[in-house]
């Protein structure tokens, strides 16, 4: 009964690690959005601040599920298994932090003509991340109901797909525009980080697919 409540205390702090990294990327597309209307200003810095503080409370509660780990909660595979899945997840929100940051720094704007392209990489992005956070709830809560959801992976998968094409339409119009090219290769770059995200949820999507294989009964 004793490892029965401290396993439900781990799928607690996972799914809290879970919402931090979520709400970091919430508050990531909020600083975008609030960049395409109005461009850089006090807004945009004041929502990269609470980014980095919402990156700050993910990494605490990583390191937090990295301790109880250590103390030999779940079965070797079982931590091996989510030791994984928390560093990467944790590497969304370190992203998410990283490009808001270059992009206040360098003074980043976006042109009118990629901007639908960069809210439909984020819209898709975040849907997938929501789908990550329920798979991985369910794998770790109940595996037999997980493998349920396998046509949510599926699902994650052909929304990264979505995010290449996207990424390429974004690149595409950019290198297509009459401003020097220093200047293409920089916002080219952002773009590219941004679309990351997507490609670090499919990476997670992989990881979740190849645990419910290796623990399918």
């Amino acid at each position: 009964m004793l490892l029965f409540k401290k396993e439900r205390e781990m799928l607690s702090l996972v799914n809290e690690h879970l919402e931090a990294v979520l709400k970091c990327y919430e508050l990531f597309v909020e600083g975008l959005e609030e960049l395409h209307d109005n461009g850089l200003n006090e807004k945009v810095e004041i929502l990269s601040k609470q980014v980095g503080d919402e990156e700050s409370k993910a990494d605490a509660i990583r390191h937090e599920i990295i301790q109880s780990l250590l103390k030999g909660i779940l079965l070797p595979e079982s931590r091996r298994e989510l030791l994984k899945l928390i560093e990467l997840t944790d590497e969304i929100a370190n992203k998410c932090e990283e490009i808001i940051r270059q992009i206040t720094l360098q003074q980043i704007e976006f042109f009118e003509e990629i901007k639908p392209h960069i809210k439909s990489i984020t819209e898709k992005t975040r849907v997938q991340l929501i789908k990550i956070k329920d798979v991985i709830n369910m794998v770790f809560s109940n595996i037999n109901k997980a493998h349920s959801l396998q046509n949510e992976l599926i699902e994650i998968e052909r929304l990264e797909s979505e995010v290449d094409d996207a990424e390429y339409n974004a690149i595409y119009i950019l290198f297509r525009m009459d401003i020097e090219l220093a200047k293409k290769n920089q916002i080219k770059s952002i773009i590219a980080d941004i679309a990351d995200i997507s490609d670090l949820a499919e990476d997670i999507s992989d990881m979740i697919e190849m645990i419910m294989v290796l623990r399918k009964v």
